[in-house]
């Protein structure tokens, strides 16, 4: 594990793992960190030397002022060239890959608005940011919903109350459920998605021209997604790069929660 400091901005925490002579620069999903992808060592590990950065308000990625009115004013979007460009002249780097999963593809898709004559492969798992979940996007967007969502987290039992009814309901299913109160049954857990997902706001990609640069570059780019996701489901990528050639679009019998060992095995397959 390693760190850097991006001045005005915060810490970040990285980690470097895999076995290729290429490089990858990977975004996990919520409540992970930079080792997640190490679950796709065939893979992946084989032909990248992965950069798994860990998101902000996760496992020592920090922000220098975490007073409530900068989390609440969000990292911009702009600023992800701070938070690249130090890593990119450590290891002196002139093309890479881009992975992405649930909402760290924003982070991945906004990196092609930023850098795509340098990306030579997107791989995006469940993707957020492609066609965003709208209520996720509500609670850290919008200010009344915002200020919503911040009552609920904070309050010492409404959240963890609210998703057990819905999954009663059938409303949240057994998996998303189980991910989703994993996460906020203790305050602390609590105040970390709300600091989390409003805080990255921001990274939102243009996917028009996220589109635009991925067919004016030709970049490879492969969707994966599970058959039983509720959150960010196949059909989000039916009018993405649409009639692309390099586009490769694959659905598998898992839920969610994608990154693991039994989805490895079925990639290698594919090969």
């Amino acid at each position: 594990m390693n760190s850097y400091e991006v001045e005005g901005i915060g810490t970040i925490v990285y980690h470097e793992y895999g076995d290729g002579d290429q490089y990858l620069f990977a975004f996990h999903g919520y409540g992970m960190n930079g080792m997640q992808f190490q679950n796709l060592p065939n893979y992946l590990l084989s032909k990248y030397k992965v950069i798994g950065i860990n998101l902000f308000f996760h496992e020592g990625s920090t922000i220098v002022n975490p007073s409530l009115k900068n989390i609440q004013k969000g990292l911009l979007k702009n600023d992800l060239k701070k938070l690249i460009d130090p890593l990119i002249l450590k290891f002196s780097l002139d093309k890479f890959a881009v992975a992405g999963y649930s909402i760290g593809s924003n982070f991945a898709l906004s990196l092609v608005e930023f850098y795509a004559e340098r990306i030579n492969q997107i791989y995006l798992f469940a993707p957020d940011g492609i066609q965003s979940n709208s209520f996720l996007k509500a609670i850290a967007s919008n200010n009344f919903a915002n200020y919503l969502f911040r009552k609920i987290t904070f309050h010492n039992s409404f959240l963890p109350n609210l998703l057990k009814i819905t999954n009663r309901l059938k409303f949240l299913n057994d998996e998303l459920f189980g991910i989703a109160y994993a996460e906020i049954d203790t305050l602390e857990k609590r105040k970390q998605v709300y600091n989390c997902l409003t805080y990255q706001k921001n990274i939102v990609p243009n996917i028009k021209n996220v589109e635009s640069n991925i067919r004016k570059f030709e970049i490879p780019t492969v969707l994966i997604f599970g058959k039983n996701d509720q959150l960010f489901p196949k059909t989000v990528a039916l009018n993405f790069l649409v009639n692309y050639h390099k586009k490769a679009v694959f659905e598998f019998n898992f839920g969610h929660y994608l990154l693991l060992p039994s989805l490895d095995e079925e990639l290698i397959k594919l090969k």
